[in-house]
C-alpha cells in the first residue's frame, strides 16, 4: 500500500513516521474528541453538520481550541489534495494536549492529528444485527452525548457481535429501549413511518443519521424520535443501520426479514447526496 500523508500539529508527514506523544492526554486518559468525515471526489461531505457537533463537544468537555471552522477546512483539504484517494474518511482528533507533571498540568495547546483512509469496502446485502444488553458494556451515556475517545465498551461489544456471526451490535438499555449501535445508529421502519431511538437516552447525534432524517422527511415519510421497546422489534417491516464510513446499510437479526422498500428509496437520495458533496 502507498504511503499515506497525515496532519499532526502543523506539520504534514508520513503515515509510517506518525507518532503520537506518550504524555498526550488522548493517550493517558481518553480526554479529546474526534469526528470521522467522509470525502467523495476529493470534497468534504457534510462538514458543517461534523463542525457543528464537534463544537459542542468542546462546549461539553470545556476544551478551548481556538482554530476558526475555516482553518480546519483547510487543514482537511490539504491532507485530501496531499494523498491519491478519490474518496475516502478523514479522522479528525483534538486531544486537550500534552500532560506534565498532575494530570491537570498541560503543555501548551490542544494537539490536532488528521489521518486519512480510503472508504472500506460497504456492504452491498442486508447484514446481521445481534442484540446486546448495553448494562453489560462499560458504555458512557452523557446527553448532549459527545464523540469522546472512549469506545472501549463499543469495541467490546463489536468484538463479541463478530464471535456471534454479526456485523454489528445494537444495544438496548436498563428499560429495554433500543439505544444505537456500537458505531453506528439504527433506524426502523413501519409502514410508511420512519423510527430512530431519541437523543434523550443518551445516543449520539451521528451526522449520517440527521442526514437520513432529513431525507426522510423530504420524501414525505414521517419521523419518529422515539423509545423503541426491544421486545418490539419484530414488529417493524424494515430497518438499517447508518454511518459516516457506510452510509445506509440494511440489516436483519434471527427470526425477521424483510424487503427493504422504504429503506432502498432512502439509501438512493443519500447515495446521491452524497456523490454531489
Amino acid at each position: 500500500m502507498s504511503k499515506k500523508i497525515y496532519y499532526i500539529n502543523g506539520e504534514f508527514i508520513q503515515n509510517d513516521k506518525a507518532q503520537v506523544s506518550f504524555s498526550d492526554s488522548a493517550f493517558l486518559y481518553g480526554d479529546g474528541i474526534f469526528e470521522t468525515i467522509r470525502f467523495e471526489n476529493k470534497k468534504l461531505c457534510l462538514i458543517n453538520k461534523h463542525l457543528d457537533r464537534l463544537k459542542n463537544g468542546f462546549s461539553t468537555l470545556d476544551l478551548i481550541y481556538d482554530k476558526k471552522d475555516f482553518e480546519i477546512i483547510e487543514l482537511l483539504d490539504s491532507v485530501i489534495r496531499l494523498n491519491d484517494f478519490n474518496k475516502g474518511l478523514l479522522r479528525l482528533i483534538i486531544s486537550r494536549g500534552s500532560i506534565q507533571g498532575s494530570a491537570w498540568e498541560y503543555n501548551g495547546e490542544p494537539n490536532t492529528y488528521i489521518s486519512i483512509n480510503p472508504l472500506a469496502k460497504i456492504p452491498t446485502i442486508p447484514v446481521k444485527v445481534v442484540f446486546l444488553d448495553e448494562k453489560k458494556y462499560p458504555i458512557v451515556r452523557f446527553t448532549p452525548a459527545i464523540k469522546s475517545m472512549n469506545y472501549a465498551g463499543n469495541m467490546k461489544a463489536k468484538k463479541d457481535a463478530y464471535n456471534k456471526g454479526a456485523f454489528e451490535p445494537v444495544f438496548y438499555n436498563k428499560d429495554k429501549f433500543i439505544t444505537e449501535c456500537a458505531i453506528r445508529n439504527i433506524f426502523f421502519v413501519k409502514g410508511n413511518e420512519l423510527y430512530t431511538p431519541s437523543l434523550d437516552l443518551g445516543i449520539l447525534s451521528g451526522v449520517m443519521r440527521d442526514t437520513v432524517l432529513d431525507i426522510a422527511l423530504e420524501k414525505s415519510i414521517k419521523v419518529n424520535q422515539a423509545h423503541i421497546n426491544f421486545d418490539e422489534i419484530n414488529n417493524f417491516d424494515e430497518a438499517f443501520i447508518s454511518s459516516t464510513g457506510i452510509g445506509i446499510v440494511e440489516c436483519f437479526w434471527d427470526g425477521w426479514s424483510s424487503n427493504y422498500k422504504i429503506t432502498k428509496k432512502i439509501k438512493k437520495s443519500l447515495v446521491e447526496r452524497l456523490t454531489n458533496c
